[in-house]
């Protein structure tokens, strides 16, 4: 009866990883579901002290876990409680899931591929519900395409579903058709995240793919391989950077402007008007010149149900959307103008596309001339509210004052919301009130909350469970911290739930669930160390 339900116990720990890691890139609600699931089975076995001991036992799953206590202390000096108490409700995940992962029977490594090739199944179905929102709706916004978690962490699920894939292929001990089933599906997931312009997800792709093959070229015998994978680690970046350097010269002027030789009339004979508050670029070509506002309200008006003086479809003022579309065309701003776009061109407009190159499908091409372009409004109009490159630069400035004022300490877990409100406003920031935000950079965050002696503490927890548990050459782990590093440094990663639950999941998972790492040029070799904590804790277990 007893290995009944130990047998029983442990299939349903199997379960509650396979929902966990199936959730992660397709349902919230489910990731909750699986937490609870997990949480349930290990707090109903008998052997729950034995597993509190082998938990305390672990280093690294205790340092992990006092990133939690870190937010629980930080109430000492708190004056939002609810703030604070739903911050603790959604980082639950940072509390649970390494006690649990530390103190269950490890996985064999079959097991261990097999819920890595649910994961990688999980995305790839993800990615079709967004190519049938892409498909099937006019999305006004190309993040809307992912409809069940935000579009960046929906990205980073798949850059660790693509590295999970390219181990899989390589040792995976799998036939080679399937192993071809896997190659293209991790080359659909790469494509997939140009189609969705994920550029957070393409660079951390890049960066962290640079690095593998840089550690394959370093402990590499054969001298000429070595020597052409090190050229083109050097290559690749050098097209990469001229690749981008044409795109800028796209937006660079396409003739000196000299205000006095412009046409000072319309082919009907209306004035025009010069906005030299408005001399940004789009194609190359000025908004603010050529303007006859009166003359394109009412060929505007003629064709389209949107007010010329009303809002597009995202919002924002109607006629500058059409002043950048029209210029973006090389054309004037006056009924002339109007009379050469299309039905399907005004329809974009009433969209909010304020670029033709947006009306092509989704390119990374046009994804940079747009940051290119948030860069113009930034340094030229100092705008920058609900640009989603340049308003960060806004989000750092607030972070660096909150942290000057408050050093030591931070501001406690529940008062970051409103001391960020408060900054903003000592700062007469021009970000619009919807989109006056926290840092989106995850150190930042976390040393605005608990200052120097927090943020301390957040390294040593990132870092140090690596060389405690013996996985700092495990590929899985590693590309992890790559994928996590990197993505700290423009979004807050574990604020969310989805994002609080990839971090705690898969250190937890990468860490503490397998019987033994992996490595992706090597043979795997199981330390006497780590073989002997793993078989303790089994046998505990």
């Amino acid at each position: 009866m007893e290995v009944n339900t130990m047998i029983n116990r442990k299939n349903i720990y199997l379960f509650g990883l396979f929902l966990m890691i199936t959730a992660l890139p397709l349902s919230k609600f489910m990731m909750s579901v699986a937490g609870i699931i997990l949480a349930l089975n290990w707090l109903i076995d008998p052997k729950v002290p034995q597993k509190f001991k082998t938990f305390f036992r672990n280093k690294a799953a205790v340092i992990i876990v006092s990133l939690y206590l870190l937010h629980v202390v930080g109430l000492l000096w708190t004056t939002d409680f609810d703030y604070a108490l739903k911050d603790l409700r959604t980082k639950l995940p940072i509390l649970a899931l390494p006690v649990i992962l530390s103190s269950s029977p490890a996985l064999n490594r079959k097991q261990f591929h097999t819920l890595l090739l649910f994961f990688i199944a999980a995305n790839l179905a993800g990615s079709f519900f967004s190519v049938h929102e892409l498909v099937t709706k006019e999305l006004t916004e190309i993040r809307k395409a992912s409809i069940f978690i935000s579009h960046i962490r929906f990205s980073l699920d798949i850059c660790i579903a693509v590295f999970s894939g390219i181990y899989l292929v390589i040792r995976g001990a799998y036939p080679l058709y399937f192993r071809i089933v896997i190659l293209v599906v991790i080359i659909w997931l790469a494509v997939f995240l140009t189609l969705i312009e994920a550029m957070t997800g393409l660079i951390i792709l890049f960066a962290v793919s640079m690095a593998i093959i840089l550690v394959w070229a370093l402990i590499c015998q054969n001298r000429t391989a070595k020597i052409a994978v090190l050229a083109l680690l050097v290559a690749i970046p050098m097209v990469l950077f001229f690749y981008i350097y044409n795109i800028y010269r796209e937006t660079l002027p396409k003739e000196p402007l000299n205000l006095a030789t412009l046409d000072k009339f319309t082919e009907n004979g209306n004035p025009y008007t010069v906005d030299t508050s408005n001399l940004v670029l789009e194609n190359g070509y000025y908004v603010g010149i050529y303007i006859q506002e009166d003359e394109l309200r009412d060929a505007w008006n003629a064709r389209s149900k949107y007010d010329f003086d009303g809002n597009d479809s995202l919002g924002n003022e109607l006629k500058y959307t059409l002043f950048r579309f029209l210029t973006s065309k090389g054309l004037r701003k006056d009924s002339r103008g109007l009379r050469q776009l299309s039905d399907k061109e005004v329809n974009a407009v009433e969209k909010g596309i304020a670029d033709v190159d947006r009306m092509k499908e989704s390119s990374v091409k046009t994804r940079i001339k747009v940051i290119f372009w948030e860069f113009q409004m930034y340094f030229k109009k100092n705008e920058f509210s609900g640009h989603s490159v340049t308003q960060r630069i806004e989000f750092w400035h607030a972070s660096l004052r909150l942290i000057a004022k408050h050093f030591w300490f931070g501001v406690g877990t529940g008062d970051i919301k409103n001391a960020f409100a408060k900054e903003y406003d000592e700062m007469n920031s021009s970000l619009a009130p919807e989109v006056r935000w926290r840092s989106h950079n995850q150190y930042l965050s976390i040393f605005v909350a608990f200052g120097l002696a927090g943020f301390l503490i957040f390294l040593f927890v990132l870092f140090a469970p690596a060389y405690y548990s013996g996985m700092y050459k495990d590929y899985f782990y590693m590309v992890f911290m790559g994928v996590l590093l990197l993505s700290m440094l423009t979004e807050d990663t574990i604020e969310s739930q989805a994002g609080v639950t990839f971090y705690a999941f898969f250190t937890s998972f990468f860490l503490f669930a397998r019987s033994a790492p992996e490595s992706l040029f090597r043979n795997n070799k199981e330390t006497e160390r780590f073989l002997d904590n793993k078989t303790r804790r089994n046998d505990e277990a």
